[in-house]
C-alpha cells in the first residue's frame, strides 16, 4: 500500500509498505479520508525535526472494514466507520474513572507506536470504531475528532443561555467549539482570529461575531461587543508558541470562565494579581473522554447525525495521497490559500 512516512518537521516521503494485517478485536481499514490537524503543524514546524524512526501519521480519519482480526468482532466488511484515535490502557485509575484522556498509558493512533490515516490502509482496535451515521459523508466524518474535542471543552466549561463567549483561535478547533457554543445557547459568540476567511465561515455558520485581531485590538473589540463587561467564557484554541492565556484573561468577564484547548509548544506568562482580582477560573482541556457515561466521540457523532453540527463549511481542500506535501503547504498557509480544513483523500 502506499503511505505517507514522516520523518521529522516538513521531510514527508510517499513510500510503499505491506498492507497491516488486523489481529485479534482489531480491523482493517480502507481510509476514505484524513484531516490535517493543527498538533501535526506543529511537527510540521519543529525546530529540532529528526526522529528516531519514522511515523505514518493522521488521526483524523474515516473509512470502510475491509477485513476483521476475529470472528467476534462487532463490525462487518463495508461498514462506513470513523476512528477515535486515543488508545488508553483501560486499567489506570484515570481508565476505571472514566478519565481515559487522561491515561498515564495513552498511546494515539498516527504517532510513533500506532500508523495512523495518512496511508491507503489502516489498523485500529475494535473499540476505537465508530459507525458512521448514514447522512454523514466519509468527509465530515474525518472531523468527528474535533468535534469530540469541542464536546470536551464545553463539557469541562459548560455553556448555557445568556452567556456571552469568545473563542481565541479560527481554525478548525476554535470553529467547532463556536458551533457547540452556539448550539448549547450562548447569547453571542465571538471569534478572534485570522484571516479573514475562517472568520467570514464563522459569521455565516452561526452568526459569530467576527474579529480580525490583525486589523482590529481584540481586548477593545470584546469590551464593545459586551457592553465593557468582557466575555462570561472564553476557550482558547491556538496553542503553539502563542501567549494566549494573558489574553483570555484581559478578555474575560470578572469571576468569567476560562478553558484552555489550544495545545502550547513554549511557556506562557500571567499577571496573577489581575486574574486574582477578578476572580477568573481557568480550566485545561486534553483530547475527549466521557461525559454522563458516554463517550464523547460517540456525542459528537450524534450530533452530527442529527444535523446539529454541519462539518462542511469548515472543509476547504481536498488533495489525493500523491500529493500530501502539497496538503501540508496548504495547511499551513492559511493565510495565502483561506485553509481551513484540509483533508488527504488516499
Amino acid at each position: 500500500m502506499k503511505a505517507a512516512r514522516f520523518y521529522g518537521g516538513k521531510d514527508i516521503r510517499l513510500e510503499i509498505l505491506p498492507d497491516p494485517v488486523p489481529e485479534q478485536d482489531e480491523i482493517l481499514v480502507q481510509v476514505a479520508a484524513t484531516g490535517i490537524c493543527g498538533s501535526d503543524l506543529h511537527g510540521y514546524h519543529a525546530e529540532n525535526p529528526k526522529q528516531l524512526a519514522p511515523r505514518t501519521a493522521g488521526h483524523e480519519l474515516t473509512g470502510e472494514v475491509v477485513a476483521l482480526g476475529s470472528e467476534n468482532v462487532k463490525y462487518r466488511v463495508g461498514a462506513r466507520v470513523a476512528i477515535e484515535p486515543t488508545i488508553p490502557c483501560n486499567a489506570c485509575p484515570e481508565c476505571l474513572s472514566g478519565n481515559y484522556n487522561i491515561c498515564s498509558n495513552l498511546v494515539h493512533i498516527g504517532g510513533i507506536a500506532r500508523a495512523g490515516g495518512f496511508a491507503e490502509y489502516m489498523v485500529a482496535p475494535e473499540d476505537n470504531v465508530y459507525i458512521l451515521p448514514d447522512n454523514v459523508s466519509f468527509e465530515a466524518g474525518a472531523l468527528a475528532e474535533v468535534y469530540a474535542v469541542a464536546v470536551h471543552a464545553l463539557s469541562m466549561v459548560p455553556v448555557k443561555p445568556g452567556d456571552q463567549v469568545a473563542v481565541i483561535g479560527s481554525g478548525p478547533i476554535g470553529l467547532t467549539i463556536a458551533q457547540m457554543a452556539h448550539l448549547a445557547g450562548a447569547e453571542s459568540v465571538a471569534i478572534l482570529g485570522k484571516p479573514d476567511g475562517p472568520l467570514q465561515i464563522a459569521q455565516r455558520v452561526m452568526g459569530a461575531i467576527p474579529i480580525n485581531v490583525d486589523t482590529t485590538n481584540p481586548v477593545e473589540a470584546v469590551r464593545a461587543w459586551t457592553k465593557g463587561r468582557g466575555a462570561t467564557v472564553v476557550f482558547e484554541a491556538v496553542g503553539g508558541k502563542a501567549n494566549t492565556l494573558m489574553q483570555a484573561t484581559e478578555i474575560a468577564a470578572k469571576r468569567g470562565k476560562i478553558c484552555m484547548v489550544g495545545g502550547h509548544v513554549a511557556p506562557f506568562t500571567l499577571d496573577a494579581r489581575y486574574a486574582r482580582s477578578r476572580e477568573l477560573t481557568v480550566t485545561w482541556a486534553f483530547c475527549y473522554g466521557r461525559r454522563d457515561g458516554e463517550r464523547e466521540f460517540q456525542i459528537a457523532l450524534n450530533l452530527m447525525g442529527a444535523g446539529k453540527l454541519d462539518a462542511t463549511p469548515l472543509i476547504t481542500h481536498r488533495f489525493p495521497l500523491d500529493e500530501i506535501e502539497e496538503a501540508f503547504a496548504v495547511a499551513d498557509g492559511r493565510e495565502a490559500h483561506g485553509s481551513v480544513k484540509v483533508l488527504v483523500l488516499p
